[in-house]
């Protein structure tokens, strides 16, 4: 399975609480690059560096995120 995002695109990426389920922050960014981790048992997991639109005292440069915290970002 390939990556849903390439690098270049503009995403919204979503900050979740240590539960997993609620949602504490969201920002814009571009994708800068993505790596694939393949899994035995499962499809592979695509972990991407996201360069944030904003400068928050919490979120300085390239940050990680997941693949289920990322979508299209439409404007």
């Amino acid at each position: 399975m390939s990556p849903k995002f390439k690098i270049g695109e503009i995403v919204k990426v979503y900050e979740y609480y240590a539960d997993g389920y609620i949602v504490k922050d969201a920002y814009l960014g571009v994708v800068l690059s993505v790596k694939t981790y393949g899994h035995t048992f499962s499809s592979p997991s695509h972990i991407y560096s996201i360069l944030p639109n904003t400068d928050s005292r919490d979120r300085r440069g390239v940050q990680t995120a997941e693949e289920f915290a990322i979508e299209e970002y439409v404007g």
